[in-house]
């Protein structure tokens, strides 16, 4: 008995961005709990199915609180959304840029022009969430155009959710170590360190959605 791809009940984007980054919370609470169910050589199927449901229903924890915490509080109010920074007027200064000189790159200023044109030209809002809005509106209208950015939102969705599920875990190692030494520093440290490289691959897929959203809104004839 076997189960055919095409009727596999997960999206690619199911396994990476939600089972993954639940397995990996549940890795580390099997791991600071003590259970050692990983460790088995053998696991049931009821067992399997359970920590597969387990893993899905955690990851879309997980997406909910990193893309509360991630998208709308760390880089919507301290990093600034990627539109904004793409259209902005000059180089941002401070110490934002010097830790995250890629993010805060704008787009050439020729292209800005254009962007603009192409706003004004559709009559539509030039900066900020309501150009993003118009843009994506006109745009996606075109199906190429709205898978291209469909995988990059995949990506940054997939990093996201795993760098944040990373440094959940190694605060949560890090505080049980604290009453339990059989604990491991190394994993907390392992886990916080790929938090954070995740953490700088979802801003670079969350800025290159934006990036390509601008461009082919940019170049898009009138009437398309």
């Amino acid at each position: 008995m076997y189960c055919s791809v095409d009727k596999i009940p997960f999206s690619v984007y199911d396994f990476f961005a939600y089972l993954s980054s639940g397995a990996t919370v549940l890795a580390a609470f099997d791991y600071v709990s003590g259970l050692h169910i990983l460790e088995r050589t053998q696991v049931g199927v009821a067992l399997g199915v359970l920590l597969v449901v387990l893993s899905y229903v955690v990851g879309q924890i997980v997406a909910h609180f990193s893309s509360f915490i991630l998208e709308q509080l760390v880089v919507s109010r301290i990093l600034t959304r990627p539109t904004d920074l793409l259209l902005a007027e000059g180089k941002t200064k401070g110490l934002r840029p010097l830790v995250f000189p890629n993010y805060f790159r704008p787009l050439p200023k020729e292209t800005q022009i254009r962007v603009w044109d192409a706003a004004d030209r559709r009559k539509g809002p030039a900066k900020g969430e309501g150009l993003f809005l118009h843009a994506y509106a006109v745009v996606t209208r075109n199906d190429k155009a709205q898978a291209r950015l469909d995988e990059f939102r995949n990506q940054y969705g997939f990093a996201r959710n795993m760098a944040f599920a990373l440094l959940f875990d190694a605060i949560v190692i890090a505080v049980q170590r604290v009453s339990n030494p059989t604990l491991q520093w190394h994993w907390a440290l392992a886990a916080a360190f790929c938090g954070i490289a995740l953490f700088y691959r979802y801003l670079k897929f969350f800025r290159q959605y934006s990036y390509e959203l601008l461009l082919r809104y940019a170049e898009l004839p009138l009437g398309g």
